[in-house]
């Protein structure tokens, strides 16, 4: 568990934008992971909850959710797509949603996340607020570029909501966390597809080559070519699925 040595919870995005720029100091949204960690290296904890950053509404056609926004709130939020409310569920036990945020999610950048490869699919934009003022960008670029939440905070991620969303997944047992999982999603654009399992964060790839360029890594679970074979099947699937549904 994380030493903490001070808790601060500012109540404007100034104040907390300030705390964050100092060294060892922290953002905490749902607590989910930092407070699990096992670096004991001392820290400053500021927590963002008094921050009005919880809410979800339609913004230039597209959906805003605010990056304190619980993935429980997501879950039973009916103007999110239902895509994004599924990935949400599988993302964590039910104690853990009700306290773990969508912009943590964003954050923590887990390879094998589901949800965040649903956000992926679904043109997923991320504001963040810096030194020089607001900025959004592709989720996909904040994702290659982690390092920005040391000293920025992730105000809200709007999403596309049309289209239709197919998942394959492959874990050892159905309740484990996939090996590698496949999101599909089709709108009046195209396709758009992304993996998890296969990268350092989940990926877009191209639907027509979906292996293309990628490395996936070798652990206890899968090897590199066996998290390949994967891919490729799963990919092969969600686009079958689709094409049956025509």
């Amino acid at each position: 568990m994380a030493k903490i040595i001070s808790y601060q919870r500012p109540e404007s995005l100034e104040d907390a934008l300030n705390l964050i720029s100092q060294e060892k100091h922290i953002p905490l949204a749902g607590g989910t992971l930092l407070n699990a960690g096992e670096d004991v290296e001392p820290l400053h904890l500021v927590d963002l909850q008094g921050l009005d950053l919880k809410r979800i509404e339609e913004a230039k056609g597209r959906l805003q959710i605010g990056s304190m926004v619980t993935l429980d709130e997501v879950i039973k939020n009916t103007n999110c797509p239902e895509s994004i409310r599924i990935s949400a569920r599988s993302e964590l036990p039910s104690t853990l949603r009700a306290l773990a945020t969508i912009g943590g999610t964003v954050a923590s950048a887990d390879s094998h996340s589901q949800l965040l490869a649903c956000l992926l699919v679904h043109e997923a934009e991320v504001t963040i607020l810096g030194p020089n003022g607001e900025s959004t960008s592709p989720l996909s670029d904040v994702l290659g570029n982690l390092e920005i939440f040391n000293s920025q905070l992730i105000l809200s991620i709007s999403i596309a909501t049309d289209g239709k969303c197919v998942f394959e997944a492959t874990g050892r047992t159905p309740a484990d966390t996939p090996i590698v999982s496949v999101t599909t999603r089709k709108c009046d654009a195209g396709y758009r597809m992304a993996i998890t399992g296969v990268a350092a964060t989940p990926v877009l790839v191209d639907h027509e080559n979906p292996t293309l360029s990628l490395e996936p890594p070798s652990d206890f679970r899968g090897s590199s070519k066996y998290r390949m074979q994967l891919a490729e099947v799963l990919s092969s699937r969600t686009l079958n699925s689709m094409d049956g549904d025509n």
